[in-house]
């Protein structure tokens, strides 16, 4: 049943559905969202940038859905570890990372993070701000935080 109810909120919110060198912002009066949430989180994101497939890989389940920042098509588990392994072989590499605002709903075992984010990354001997929002699927699984599901857009580009 626990395997069903993930797959029902991850599917959910597929269609709004998206991981700092700080922490995140909370809306006022919201409980405080957990802090290893927020530093699995924080994890997930390096670990993607950095070509560190086997930590992301710790974090991102079988079911892993991801909606990037273009309009490319759903990534899967296996395309998402393909993708950060290609950004670092290409001598990608990330600069910096925030999360200016974040918002959560908690449900059970799963908390939603609803937020905006903003990297900047080198690639090429260039480098590129992206700016945007998240909506990012935690699951509290086998005593850790695991990452079904994201969203990312973007709101602006240099």
């Amino acid at each position: 049943m626990r395997g069903v109810s993930i797959a029902a909120v991850v599917c959910s919110i597929a269609v709004l559905a998206a991981s700092p060198t700080g922490f995140s912002s909370q809306r006022t009066g919201a409980a405080p969202i957990d802090r290893d949430l927020l530093a699995a989180r924080e994890s997930a994101w390096r670990a993607y940038f950095s070509g560190d497939v086997k930590r992301l890989g710790d974090l991102l389940p079988q079911e892993f859905i991801g909606i990037g920042m273009d309009d490319g098509p759903f990534a899967d588990r296996a395309t998402t570890l393909d993708g950060s392994r290609k950004f670092k072989e290409q001598g990608g590499r990330l600069v910096s990372l925030e999360f200016p605002e974040t918002q959560s709903q908690r449900y059970g075992d799963t908390v939603v993070l609803y937020g905006r984010y903003q990297a900047v990354i080198e690639s090429g001997g260039e480098k590129r701000t992206m700016r945007g929002r998240l909506t990012e699927v935690f699951v509290w699984r086998e005593g850790k935080w695991v990452h079904p599901g994201w969203h990312l857009d973007l709101t602006t580009t240099p």
